[in-house]
């Protein structure tokens, strides 16, 4: 289906106030969450809330293109379960472990001194862009599930699997990831600059 430009920008203009107002939801959610139970029940609810975003995009565009199965506003949360697991694998492995890969892995292999400022600058990202990317991919068949369960709001849990496995067969769990590991390298990077420091009060991680 070719969509000229000038269509999907005016779609683009008319949908933003509403993607506004979810994402402003989705970012002050998480902390009174994180408080109150852990960090992992907090990348949870920021992953279900990140699927009410995307939901009402999907939604929003499949009936505005004509595209999709049965697509309504009410059901843009439709896959919370596989919303929240994707979010608390990418998003909270990087944040939770990144440091204990760094040091029970990295250091082990090259160890350095505190002195060695550059080195342990590159080993502290490095770790963090190792875990991100491992953790992309290892999310990537929630964010297939939800994405289907989406589109086709006929579907339920199981037959979402069902359907998306029979067509997929196990490249669900994979396809696609690498469109999103650019994106989940931004948003982890800015976890552990902006994240981190202010969910500090409250352990995030043993060693």
């Amino acid at each position: 289906m070719n969509v000229a430009l000038p269509q999907l920008f005016r779609m683009a203009v008319y949908i933003l106030p509403h993607q506004a107002v979810l994402k402003a939801l989705q970012m002050n959610a998480s902390t009174p969450v994180k408080d109150y139970l852990n960090p992992w029940a907090a990348f949870a609810t920021v992953g279900v809330l990140q699927g009410g975003v995307y939901g009402q995009v999907n939604v929003y565009f499949s009936r505005a293109l004509k595209l999709g199965k049965v697509a309504s506003l009410a059901g843009i949360f439709r896959g919370s379960a596989f919303a929240g697991a994707r979010d608390c694998t990418s998003q909270g492995i990087p944040f939770m472990f990144s440091d204990s890969f760094r040091k029970n892995v990295v250091d082990k292999i090259y160890p350095t001194t505190p002195e060695d400022v550059q080195a342990n600058f590159v080993k502290r990202w490095s770790s963090l862009i190792s875990t991100s990317v491992a953790a992309t991919y290892m999310s990537q068949g929630m964010h297939n599930f939800q994405t289907a369960m989406q589109a086709d709001q006929s579907l339920g849990y199981a037959t979402t699997v069902r359907s998306v496995m029979k067509e997929h067969g196990f490249a669900v769990f994979m396809k696609g990831a690498e469109a999103r590991v650019g994106l989940l390298l931004l948003v982890n990077v800015l976890n552990e600059l902006l994240l981190k420091p202010a969910w500090e009060p409250i352990p995030y991680s043993q060693d």
